[in-house]
Parts: structure tokens; C-alpha cells; sequence
């Protein structure tokens, strides 16, 4: 079985063409990925209230 990180290190050379960057952990890491998170989980419940599942 591979290790997380170099698996990650795959899923980020797959995504670099699409994206237009290389995705790292460094950036899930820091405060512009806190902020994402947040974003992301605010996105999530809502839609999870909206459909009556809150």
C-alpha cells in the first residue's frame, strides 16, 4: 500500500494541468486553507438545512 503522500504527490501532478497550479499541503495547511474549509463546511450546511436533512 502506497503512503498518503506520495499519493497526494500523484493527485497533485494529475491536477496541475487543470488547475493551472500545483495543489500542496502546504496550502491545506495554512490560513488560506482554513478559510476554504470554512467556506466549504458553511456550503454544506446550508444546502444540508435547505433540503430539509437539519
Amino acid at each position: 500500500m502506497k503512503p498518503i503522500g506520495e499519493i497526494e504527490e500523484q493527485l497533485a501532478t494529475k491536477a496541475e494541468p487543470i488547475l493551472g497550479f500545483r495543489p500542496s499541503s502546504k496550502i491545506k495547511r495554512g490560513p488560506i486553507g482554513i478559510l476554504i474549509s470554512i467556506i466549504c463546511i458553511a456550503i454544506v450546511f446550508r444546502e444540508l438545512n435547505r433540503a430539509g436533512v437539519i
